[in-house]
């Protein structure tokens, strides 16, 4: 079976706020919208490419160099009024941190269950008729994670749960989140690998020394930090 890859979006198609499709879930109001469009703004950044009008599908965001990448797609998606979600550990979640991060989509990983992270998350879409999830295969940034191969959870994910993949390109050189292409995963992650991270090829992070090789990476089941 060969993968679906849709074509990426190039400078010519990109406005302030892309128009989504009904299908798309959506969150916040007006109010928040124009506030966290004028935070993308403030700081330069715009916005490539369209959204697939599907209420389920998994976001694959890289390259990711710094904790900035996490806010700065979180701000993007608030100005879009997109509810998409991500997962991280489930201690921050007490008291207004974990009401704010709950708000931005946050889902608590409690790395104590018996379950692996891809189970739970396929489990997830499972539960749900709409259903984005935000994931960053290159994990935990660090100077101890260069040279590390991607994650292949997301990848997973999406084959278990039958939703298509989104590349996110974090392209901090010409301050744009670029959305697209469109992948869906045919089963064989040693074929689709490649050309999932050749999308990703002259996209530049924040921190370009912290960026992991794009080269091919083991097709084992792993977690995803």
């Amino acid at each position: 079976m060969e993968p679906t890859l849709l074509s990426s979006p190039t400078d010519t198609q990109q406005t302030e706020l892309p128009t989504l499709g009904r299908s798309i879930p959506r969150r916040g109001n007006r109010l928040t919208r124009a506030f966290f469009t004028f935070l993308m703004r403030l700081f330069g950044w715009r916005v490539v490419g369209e959204l697939p009008d599907t209420p389920r599908l998994v976001f694959v965001g890289a390259p990711h160099t710094s904790n900035g990448d996490f806010f700065m797609t979180a701000f993007t998606m608030a100005a879009l009024g997109v509810d998409v979600h991500f997962v991280m550990k489930h201690t921050p979640f007490v008291g207004p941190v974990g009401w704010f991060l709950r708000w931005f989509g946050g889902i608590p990983l409690d790395r104590g269950q018996t379950r692996d992270f891809v189970s739970q998350m396929v489990d997830e879409f499972g539960q749900r008729d709409q259903f984005l999830l935000a994931i960053m295969p290159e994990g935990t940034r660090g100077k101890d994670h260069v040279g590390k191969g991607w994650r292949s959870g997301f990848y997973y994910i999406a084959q278990g749960a039958g939703v298509p993949l989104v590349m996110v390109k974090f392209d901090y050189a010409n301050r744009r989140r670029r959305g697209g292409p469109v992948l869906w995963p045919t089963g064989d992650y040693a074929a689709d690998l490649p050309l999932i991270q050749a999308e990703f090829a002259g996209i530049s992070g924040r921190h370009p020394e912290l960026m992991l090789s794009l080269q091919g990476q083991s097709a084992a089941k792993e977690p995803v930090a």
